[in-house]
């Protein structure tokens, strides 16, 4: 993998190491060095008990290193990475609306991020020089103070939101009171948004629909909507095709490399399949025994194998070996073989 600049840097490896006893000889994951590029998709792919969904896992934080360090870039908490399990993570028992809405108003950002867009919106009309509105417009810079602090719980933030709401309602400038009352509640600000993301996602027409009635392909996309509406550019995914019939599958694959493009989004798959992985990804990270065998496009890994195990594991059907000879495997890849006029076999 060439050296990447620092600004390209989506998460950054060292010297890691874990094991889930501590009396385990051998670590399920042991990695020295690991550079992952932001906007990609990247593949984690390995056999069972490589060690693909123990890293993914330590690279949300659900897991902690026993040695070594994991750096994201702009240091994300864990509820602010979208997570799209083999299990989706739907609420069965309710609509498409109501999922991604929940996610939504939890989501404390997101209702900050509503709320300003709102205001400033409702306020674009207004003078702000004008002296029935100097406590109004006085009134909106303390609660975006408190936004840009940081402190997302902070009560003094909840009480300055009430003081602006306040404020309008008793600003002669500021027309149709009980209208604005109505449109401030998150479920219409959602309401607001919702509409363009899901025709994005292509589920806009699920919108209404309980998610028990929907089959795996769309419930995975309404998992994937209650990441995106926390505007994250990190996606991490845990088997996401493994309970997909094929022909959904390769409409998924094709859907998720389009939504990764219309997001901008960083995408790291786990996947046992290596045909899912050279479909859909720009590199993939190969592991055996919780290492990194290669970090590389499909097309490199097909074409120069770091070692015997990779050009084994990439392509289909599997290589031919024919020897080692001074730590060097030689092996035949059936569709490199070409026949001449005269039929001798070259490769």
């Amino acid at each position: 993998m060439e050296t990447l600049n620092n600004e390209d840097i989506l998460i950054k490896i060292s010297n890691l190491k874990f094991k889930y006893n501590k009396k385990q000889k051998e670590h399920n994951v042991d990695i020295d060095k690991l550079e992952i590029q932001e906007n990609q998709i990247i593949s984690l792919l390995g056999p069972s008990g490589s060690g693909k969904t123990t890293l993914l896992n330590l690279i949300l934080g659900y897991l902690k290193p026993n040695e070594g360090s994991i750096e994201i870039k702009n240091k994300p908490l864990i509820y602010e990475i979208a997570y799209i399990m083999q299990e989706n993570s739907t609420y069965e028992d309710t609509t498409v609306f109501n999922n991604v809405f929940l996610s939504a108003k939890n989501y404390s950002k997101w209702v900050d991020s509503a709320r300003l867009k709102y205001f400033e919106n409702l306020f674009s009309a207004l003078d702000v020089n004008a002296e029935s509105n100097k406590k109004l417009f006085s009134k909106f810079e303390v609660y975006k103070q408190y936004i840009a602090s940081g402190k997302q719980s902070n009560l003094k933030k909840k009480i300055a939101y009430l003081s602006l709401v306040f404020s309008c309602l008793n600003n002669k400038n500021i027309k149709g009171k009980s209208k604005v009352l109505s449109q401030i509640r998150l479920r219409n600000l959602f309401r607001n948004e919702i509409n363009d993301v899901a025709k994005k996602l292509e589920i806009d027409h699920l919108l209404h629909k309980r998610v028990d009635k929907l089959s795996g392909g769309q419930k995975q996309r309404v998992a994937f909507a209650k990441g995106i509406i926390k505007k994250t550019n990190l996606v991490l995914m845990d088997e996401p095709f493994s309970a997909l019939d094929a022909k959904i599958k390769e409409s998924t694959i094709e859907w998720l490399i389009k939504i990764k493009r219309e997001f901008d989004l960083s995408i790291i798959v786990v996947t046992h399949d290596q045909q899912d992985a050279l479909k859909l990804s720009d590199q993939i990270i190969l592991l055996k025994d919780g290492k990194v065998q290669q970090y590389s496009s499909g097309d490199r890994m097909y074409d120069s194998p770091n070692n015997l195990f990779v050009a084994k594991f990439i392509g289909a059907p599997e290589i031919n070996f024919v020897n080692t000879k001074d730590g060097k495997h030689y092996y035949i890849r059936q569709n490199k073989l070409k026949v001449d006029l005269n039929k001798k076999v070259l490769v």
